[in-house]
């Protein structure tokens, strides 16, 4: 079965393929919360499956801490993350 929950950390190469390959691949899948992490842009854009489709996707600041969803008491630090994604 599809995963409940997918991260993709966006590069120029590959956004793209992510946001479109991918994102239709993983609707399709079913899985339940898509996220794209833009790290230089320091945004990240959430997509969650409602059963059916995507729903429109709920765009934060990469900053502070995001719950994930569909994993009960599962949070993810952003500051450390892009820290080290951004080479800091």
């Amino acid at each position: 079965g599809a995963p409940d929950w997918v991260l993709e950390v966006i590069s120029p190469a590959s956004a793209s393929h992510d946001q479109i390959v991918k994102l239709a691949a993983y609707e399709r899948a079913g899985v339940r919360e898509y996220w794209l992490a833009h790290p230089s842009d320091r945004v990240l854009t959430i997509y969650r499956h409602d059963g059916v489709a995507y729903g429109r996707p709920q765009v934060v600041e990469l900053a502070g801490e995001t719950p994930v969803g569909v994993l009960t008491g599962v949070t993810i630090r952003w500051e450390p993350v892009v820290a080290r994604l951004l080479g800091a």
